[in-house]
């Protein structure tokens, strides 16, 4: 009896909990809230094109990182503010009303709005050049204007009889006119050669000479010594036993006898003749220095070198080559001087030296410094003797200007045929007496008579910048080596 009790309460324990159960389950499903489902996006949308393409695209003052053509979608009905921008062109903003579901298509052509579009105003020396633009002929000469252009790049490509066909690149923009020109090489005047259009090996030049045999000897900085015929190009510096075959080239002398020397920075000093190379360096020649700034010769076969730290003489005596360095007692400056930086003799064979910062001296005897003379500066960048003349180059940023000195037997004198802004960093006197300033920034003429011809990018349309030395032919043709253009040739001097 009491087992069949147990069971019956354990049962009725059993229907107690899952009615209990059943009460709960039914009071949490009650309590439970469902959320409306969420909206959709927005579905409006406008397409955006133009002609040219590629412009930004910004919506509400801010970019969307999009370009011509390209859409803007999920958008809600409103009125938006679109703005398109791109390089050269006006700024284009407009309105645009969405309406969800509504596809909206825009094309602006900027060509047809007179505003976005630009102008180029041409002009050459010489005119009438026939004008290409973008290898199109325009059958249009110069001066001319172009209008109408939509802005961007332009090359333009001139023409002119007897001149060397040269182009330019025009940037045109939005409501501007564009000036552009253009000045063509005139080629029965002018003759280059860079590395562009000839087999030499460097635009970089330091120094330059012209030899009886009509040849062009060039220093360069990197590859020694560069020779020129008129037809091919050879790197002499190559040829060079334990000499300057890497080495910088700072000045060449050819001397009455044809021979070539050649000073270089780290090198001394090397004899070239007939096919055969003669190395002099520092101390076991004579050279009181490696580094040789200047070199020039008399009639007697004296050859003068002038180094960092000093001046030599070199000659042929018994078939020996003879050295001697010049003692500070026998120079005509007061005190030790470095860097003899330019050198020359005259008819009465005196010796002018030119130096960095203590004048000029001339042996045997005479020193013009700015405190004795009327000389513009202590500092010499050139030195050239012609007929009673001495004529005296000066670097930039003196007191008195960047002009030149010139000793007329007596004194010297000051004279400025140089523009403003230029100095002389060489001087050659051709065959008629016409004087040559080779500057930083031009080639400068000027005759015996005292007239004056600048020749520069804008007269001649050559890069005449930087000019490191003049040389003359045997025909009367002036060549010119610059230090970032090549060698440049000048055919109007006959």
């Amino acid at each position: 009896m009491i087992l069949k009790k147990t069971h019956k309460d354990i049962l009725k324990l059993c229907l107690i909990l899952a009615a209990a159960f059943l009460s709960t389950f039914s009071s949490c499903t009650k309590d439970v809230s469902v959320s409306p489902p969420d909206a959709p996006p927005p579905n409006g949308y406008v397409y955006i094109d133009s002609y040219p393409q590629g412009f930004h695209i910004y919506l509400n003052g801010l970019p969307r990182r999009r370009v011509t053509p390209d859409s803007l979608t999920w958008l809600s009905t409103n009125t938006y503010s679109i703005l398109l921008k791109k390089d050269l062109f006006r700024d284009t903003s407009f309105t645009v009303n969405i309406v969800e579901g509504v596809k909206k298509k825009i094309f602006i052509d900027f060509s047809q709005n007179p505003l976005m579009l630009g102008s180029i105003s041409l002009t050459s020396n010489p005119t009438n050049a026939s004008v290409f633009i973008n290898d199109s002929n325009t059958n249009k000469k110069t001066p001319v204007t172009f209008t109408g252009l939509l802005p961007g790049f332009y090359t333009i490509k001139l023409h002119a009889d007897n001149h060397r066909d040269d182009t330019l690149q025009v940037t045109v923009s939005s409501s501007n006119v564009t000036l552009a020109e253009k000045t063509l090489v005139d080629t029965t005047l002018w003759n280059n050669y860079d590395t562009g259009n000839s087999q030499i090996a460097t635009n970089q030049l330091t120094c330059l000479a012209v030899d009886k045999d009509n040849i062009i000897w060039l220093g360069d900085p990197g590859n020694g010594l560069l020779k020129f015929d008129g037809r091919t190009w050879e790197n002499f510096g190559d040829k060079i036993p334990s000499g300057p075959a890497q080495d910088t080239i700072n000045c060449i002398y050819v001397d009455n006898n044809n021979h070539k020397w050649v000073g270089t920075e780290f090198g001394g000093v090397v004899e070239i003749y007939n096919n055969n190379v003669s190395v002099y360096g520092y101390r076991s020649s004579g050279l009181p220095d490696f580094r040789v700034m200047s070199v020039t010769g008399d009639d007697n076969g004296n050859i003068y070198i002038g180094t960092q730290d000093g001046l030599t003489r070199t000659w042929i005596s018994n078939g020996y080559r003879n050295w001697y360095t010049y003692t500070l007692e026998e120079l005509p400056f007061p005190q030790e001087v470095s860097w003899f930086t330019a050198l020359a003799i005259d008819a009465n064979h005196n010796l002018w030296i030119g130096t960095q910062s203590s004048g000029i001296g001339v042996l045997p005897a005479g020193l013009y410094t700015t405190s004795n003379s009327s000389i513009i500066s202590d500092e010499i960048t050139a030195l050239v003797v012609s007929g009673t003349k001495v004529w005296a180059g000066h670097p930039a940023g003196q007191v008195f200007g960047t002009g030149i000195s010139y000793y007329n037997g007596s004194s010297w004198q000051a004279t400025y045929p140089l523009p403003t802004g230029s100095f002389a960093q060489c001087i050659f006197v051709d065959h008629l007496g016409n004087q040559w300033f080779g500057t930083n920034n031009e080639l400068v003429k000027q005759t015996v008579s005292g007239g004056t011809t600048v020749f520069n990018s804008q007269s001649t349309g050559l890069n005449l910048v930087d000019i490191r030395g003049i040389g003359e032919d045997q025909s009367g043709n002036i060549w010119i080596a610059t230090y970032g253009s090549g060698l440049i040739e000048y055919k109007g001097n006959h």
